[in-house]
């Protein structure tokens, strides 16, 4: 049985340990610019990052989260949250393919925006790109905070606390070559006890009891669990959710300027694609389908529900860690899996809040500043978001995860419309954007509240705010005589020294 004491000795040891790396990585690779703090000197190559975008998607949601949609929607759970959140990618791929080519020596996609519709426009995707990154760090934060207290009994804003503070401190130190090197060491970890744990659990537990169990959970209106469709692939409020996984992840993706440093980062666009690709469909899609269908779907087959054996249905996951490995080596497990997941997560967030600090806010303040300047200033914001970050998961205790994504994409999905025109229409105008932008935000809030049903109310309003941009701009767009020239982004000089090699 581990205990709360043997809690903080975890917490000091991985301190100790990623700190100390983030040391070594900045001795040993001292950023000669801006640059190459930021984007890594643009020259990573492709099986560096694919483990890298692998691991930084798997978030604590994706192995708790999905654990939970596993209990929602049964066998249905984990496929729909994995096609719905990776598809984004394939939107984002083409997008980051052509911002390379159209515009060599851009590095944030707000630098973008800056010189596609001006400063107005790109605050505000500054803004929504800030609020992504403050959003998905303080999920992780909320995710280890669970975890580190329902499995080693320790206060829960401990848990929350002190793993982001060590995240910020990391990223401040050593900048996206350093959460690229963090990532790949705990790519190697996560895939080892996903491999190692699973076949254990399904034989301790046993496929035939979880099938009957979920038979159970199918006919029985007195189980806890009853869901009539949870031995469904097709069911419909499991494809619902894999639709609103999509819209979710789509803002989440797209307005993440740590997914833009490390696609800059890749030495080609070829490269590029073929990281992100294996990245996603190889390396990370698995780990939400056996999430979802292992931890999810064995706890309701055992007749555990809300309520009846777990406070939250977040708990799915560490229950089943507990119960087949006992609560010292299971907790070890989970809370190693976990951490390492929030970890490289709230890394690639943080780099990614880093970039745009360091590369657009600090430059539009004090325009004659030094990259040595601007290097500070990132560094200390830094670590500046990680306190913001940290008291936001504190007082997000008790809320449950997949309620927090959900209702995250109506926020996120509202502008990806505008910068999906922007890379490719020339005829969308500033004043499109905008307007595009409230009217997803204002309808699809207004459509979350206005449904009684909790399910309908989140899918038509993550629909809504995905959706009603996209006509806005494009009744917005044919009837305007704006043309934007995309020629002069090819000869973009950012304030900073960028080196890059011609592509074809």
């Amino acid at each position: 049985m581990l205990n709360g004491a043997m809690g903080y000795i975890i917490l000091i040891i991985f301190a100790f340990v990623f700190i100390g790396i983030s040391g070594l990585v900045s001795k040993k690779f001292p950023a000669e610019g801006v640059d190459d703090f930021v984007v890594a000197g643009r020259g990573i190559p492709f099986g560096i990052i694919a483990a890298s975008v692998m691991i930084s998607w798997v978030w604590t949601t994706t192995i708790m989260g999905a654990a939970e949609a596993g209990t929602w929607y049964g066998v249905s759970g984990g496929f729909n949250y994995m096609w719905g959140a990776a598809l984004p990618f394939f939107f984002f791929i083409p997008l980051v393919l052509h911002l390379r080519k159209i515009m060599p020596k851009c590095t944030t996609f707000t630098e973008f925006i800056r010189e596609r519709f001006g400063n107005t426009v790109s605050t505000i995707f500054f803004i929504f790109g800030l609020a992504v990154v403050l959003y998905v760090v303080t999920e992780q934060g909320v995710g280890i905070g669970i975890a580190f207290n329902t499995m080693l009994n320790i206060p829960y804003w401990v848990g929350a606390v002190v793993p982001i503070m060590i995240v910020a401190v990391y990223i401040s130190r050593a900048g996206l070559r350093g959460s690229i090197f963090n990532d790949v060491i705990q790519f190697f970890i996560v895939c080892v006890i996903f491999i190692v744990c699973i076949p254990i659990i399904l034989k301790s537990i046993g496929m035939d009891n979880i099938y009957n169990g979920l038979m159970d959970v199918v006919n029985n209106q007195d189980n806890p669990n009853y869901n009539p469709q949870a031995l469904s692939m097709t069911s419909i409020s499991g494809l619902k959710y894999g639709l609103i996984a999509a819209i979710v992840a789509m803002g989440q993706v797209l307005l993440d300027q740590g997914y833009y440093s490390k696609a800059i980062a890749t030495t080609s666009r070829k490269d590029l694609m073929r990281a992100y690709i294996i990245g996603t469909l190889l390396g990370w899609a698995p780990i939400p389908v056996l999430s979802g269908n292992v931890f999810g779907t064995a706890l309701i087959s055992l007749g555990i529900g809300e309520g009846h054996g777990v406070a939250s249905l977040s708990e799915a996951a560490p229950y089943i860690m507990n119960m087949v490995f006992g609560t010292g080596i299971g907790s070890l497990l989970f809370i190693l899996m976990v951490f390492m997941a929030g970890m490289t997560t709230g890394g690639n967030g943080l780099a990614g809040a880093q970039a745009l600090f360091t590369v657009d806010f600090y430059k539009k303040v004090k325009p004659d500043a030094t990259e040595r300047q601007q290097l500070a200033f990132g560094k200390k914001v830094t670590i500046v978001i990680g306190l913001v970050v940290a008291v936001a998961a504190v007082m997000l205790q008790g809320v449950s995860l997949l309620k927090i994504d959900i209702f995250s994409g109506i926020l996120f999905a509202a502008p990806t419309a505008s910068l999906f025109a922007g890379l490719m229409w020339k005829k969308t105008s500033p004043v499109v954007a905008v307007v595009s932008m409230a009217a997803g935000l204002i309808g699809g809030l207004i459509t979350y509240f206005m449904i009684e049903d909790p399910n309908n109310a989140q899918f038509f309003g993550n629909l809504v705010a995905l959706v009603l941009p996209y006509l806005v701009i494009v009744i917005g767009s044919l009837f305007s005589k704006y043309e934007f020239d995309f020629s002069k982004l090819k000869n973009y000089e950012p304030a900073q020294k960028v080196s890059i090699k011609e592509e074809a």
